[in-house]
């Protein structure tokens, strides 16, 4: 398997990062228009502060996943992982934890340590995934890392 290589998002990463999330909700235009708007701090999640980063990355030449995410004061947290997704095809391949450590990192940096994810209580594989990452239960839909640096560790270790 070739190298992974991730790099901040920008406008030109937009279809790419659409006909991503489009795989597992929506649609290409729906998200194009999303993720758009996202990237240039254009809307953000309720009680989402201005500052935002959104990460892909790339493999063999395509864009295989992307990760989001925000400064914030919801639920008592200072940051928000918004998305996370890796293409279908590439699942499993440890993808999604080198782009969860690159937003970890990106958190960290700012100081931004209780960070919180929005999940449904039914998509075990993302909770397991989170789990994984250290991440716990808030509430029915939230989970949260208390401290972000357990996902850098842990991926260092």
């Amino acid at each position: 398997m070739s190298a992974v290589a991730i790099r901040q998002a920008d406008a030109r990463d937009v279809p790419a990062m659409a006909a991503i999330r489009a795989e597992a909700w929506e649609s290409a235009a729906y998200w194009e228009r999303r993720l758009a708007k996202y990237l240039a701090g254009e809307i953000g999640a309720r009680e989402a502060l201005p500052e935002h980063a959104m990460f892909v990355a790339e493999m063999e030449g395509m864009t295989v996943g992307l990760v989001a995410g925000h400064r914030t004061t919801r639920h008592g947290c200072h940051g928000e992982l918004e998305w996370i997704h890796v293409a279908w095809a590439w699942r499993g391949s440890g993808i999604g934890g080198k782009l969860l450590g690159m937003m970890a990192g990106w958190f960290a940096e700012r100081d931004a340590l209780r960070v919180c994810v929005d999940v449904e209580p039914d998509n075990s594989e993302a909770r397991a995934f989170y789990k994984k990452y250290g991440a716990r239960d808030l509430k029915p839909s939230w989970m949260v890392w208390e401290d972000i640096r357990v996902v850098i560790d842990r991926k260092a270790g």
